[in-house]
């Protein structure tokens, strides 16, 4: 199986309100994802697909714990009013 080696040493992500610069957000949470690994960035920035669901690769499975872990920063990092 692929191992990821993480990189994340902490801290938070910077929060978005709706009401500042969303192209400022969006580059310090590309910093933010990227610190935690490059891989976290990546799958967040392109599209990846799970061919076979039923029977993942490591590559696959790698990639889909990269993605759950950039939308749990990512949600947490967006005011609630936001999705309103």
């Amino acid at each position: 199986m692929a191992q990821i080696v993480f990189n994340y040493v902490g801290g938070k992500p910077s929060f978005f309100y709706g009401t500042s610069s969303f192209d400022y957000w969006k580059r310090k949470m590309k910093m933010y994802l990227g610190s935690i690994n490059d891989r976290v960035w990546e799958v967040t920035k392109n599209v990846f697909v799970i061919l076979d669901p039923a029977n993942p690769t490591d590559n696959e499975r790698a990639n889909k714990q990269c993605n759950t872990m950039a939308l749990n920063k990512i949600y947490n990092s967006i005011d609630s009013k936001v999705f309103e």
